[in-house]
């Protein structure tokens, strides 16, 4: 045998080439269509009712895009705005249901015979009375003794995992630091 030459290695390219072109022109033909004597097989509706989940969440939506979030927190949603879980931002009522719980100062309890009342500045400069489950805008009071009032504030952040943890106010700003 002689050694391929450059006239053999065309050729061989060119058949792989001719191989390439009707491979690909065969996988673009339209299937073939049936016999005119055979009859359509019956389409059965319960298999074309039925599409691969796969596929039915790949298919874009008619009406625009739509965005699932299969578990995962919407990107699109600001972290830093207070979003509750039901309602969306909320607006914030007049008097003490309108106040932050860090925006109220404990400047006074009293003790009553029904329990104890605090006394709480607003920012408004008003003084309020409060007493056990007087309701604030993030939290409500728990517990009022003679010297300091607990709350209990609700967590608004997407990503803690906690709803609601306990706030201590003392009327001894000294007491406050040594806790």
């Amino acid at each position: 045998m002689s050694a391929p030459g450059p006239m053999s290695k065309t050729t061989a390219l060119l058949a792989a080439l001719v191989l390439a072109v009707a491979a690909a022109a065969s996988a673009q033909a339209p299937p073939a269509a049936p016999a005119e004597g055979a009859a359509p097989a019956p389409a059965d509706p319960a298999s074309t009712d039925i599409k691969n989940p796969v596929d039915q969440e790949l298919q874009p939506d008619p009406s625009g895009y739509n965005y699932n979030p299969q578990g995962r927190r919407d990107p699109f949603v600001s972290l830093l705005k207070p979003v509750s879980a039901d309602q969306g931002v909320k607006t914030r009522r007049p008097g003490m249901e309108g106040f932050l719980i860090q925006e109220v100062a404990l400047k006074g309890i009293v003790r009553t015979p029904k329990g104890y009342t605090a006394m709480l500045l607003g920012t408004d400069g008003k003084s309020y009375f409060v007493q056990e489950g007087q309701r604030l805008f993030d939290g409500v009071v728990t517990r009022i003794d003679a010297t300091a009032v607990t709350f209990r504030q609700e967590i608004t952040d997407p990503l803690s995992t906690v709803k609601s943890r306990d706030v201590k106010k003392t009327l001894y700003p000294s007491e406050e630091a040594r806790q």
